[in-house]
């Protein structure tokens, strides 16, 4: 099976591998909608936040990664935007249909291009911005098209804000990561999230059930493994053939919301969505396209 898949195409291999991360951040949110209903939101990123550094410490030491940094501070501030992320994340999650959710996760796309645009630097075509835009759009259909959807906006809002943080997160770890190993910065996010949360955590403390300590454990090893798939998944093709297939997390969303959560599909959620994705698709061509030029 192995020698199979070693004479696999590299592009199809990352296709394959991205198309895993997908699945795998999608059940990452099942296990987060699950573990909602018994205990809050600062329980489940602690303990999150704790076995995710339990499981990269062995992987830092097993390597020989130098944990030593000159970089503290700027781990310390990623962790404080990832907390305050995760916190609206898992809100969200928590209350929207599943397959709603992913799609507006899927917005971080509008916010990195002219966030790189105004910090790094960094070209963009004026298409553009018409994309970023026509994205937007997308998202109003979504909130706005049936009476329904309205009640949800303070989730909707949430989980935007949410992208708008993971997107400033993506332009910072661009700067660290020129410094830092990806393991590291995991890790160090990993520690400072558990360290941030502790005392809040004391305050809310509850003997978690066995069945939601091990939603909690699963949750934390399918977030680690929906990152690496995506690294691995970058490595072996390039982000413009790979990428699009990221969008599978939609499908993997709708199922799961319409299997397990008993979730309804509406018009606007497909109208809006699709141009979503499509003003999405778009600006990783471009921007793909600017990157290599």
């Amino acid at each position: 099976m192995l020698s199979f898949f070693k004479k696999i195409n590299t592009d199809i291999k990352g296709i394959i591998y991205i198309c895993l991360a997908s699945l795998f951040f999608s059940l990452m949110s099942t296990f987060v909608k699950l573990c909602s209903s018994n205990l809050t939101l600062i329980e489940i990123i602690f303990i999150r936040s704790l076995i995710a550094s339990i499981i990269l410490l062995p992987i830092i030491f097993t390597f020989k990664i130098k944990i030593k940094t000159s970089l503290y501070s700027e781990h310390l501030f990623r962790s404080i935007i990832g907390v305050s992320a995760m916190f609206l994340n898992f809100y969200a999650v928590s209350k929207l249909p599943l397959a709603n959710y992913t799609i507006i996760s899927f917005t971080k796309v509008f916010f990195i291009i002219p966030l790189a645009f105004l910090f790094l630097k960094e070209k963009i075509k004026t298409i553009s911005f018409f994309y970023i835009s026509l994205g937007f759009m997308g998202i109003i259909i979504m909130l706005g098209y049936e009476e329904g959807e309205k009640e949800l906006f303070p989730y909707y809002a949430c989980a935007i804000l949410a992208t708008l943080l993971i997107a400033c997160i993506k332009i910072f770890i661009k700067n660290i990561s020129k410094k830092e190993n990806n393991a590291k910065i995991q890790f160090y996010f990993s520690l400072n999230s558990t360290l941030l949360l502790i005392i809040p955590y004391m305050f809310t403390f509850s003997i978690p059930l066995l069945k939601d300590f091990f939603f909690i454990f699963l949750l934390s090893i399918f977030g680690l493994l929906a990152q690496y798939f995506t690294i691995e998944g970058l490595k072996n093709s390039e982000a413009v053939k790979v990428m699009p297939f990221d969008y599978s997390r939609i499908i993997f969303g709708c199922i799961i919301g319409l299997s397990f959560f008993n979730e309804k599909i509406s018009l606007g959620m497909v109208f809006g969505s699709l141009i979503i994705i499509f003003a999405g698709i778009k600006l990783i061509r471009i921007k793909t396209y600017n990157l290599n030029q």
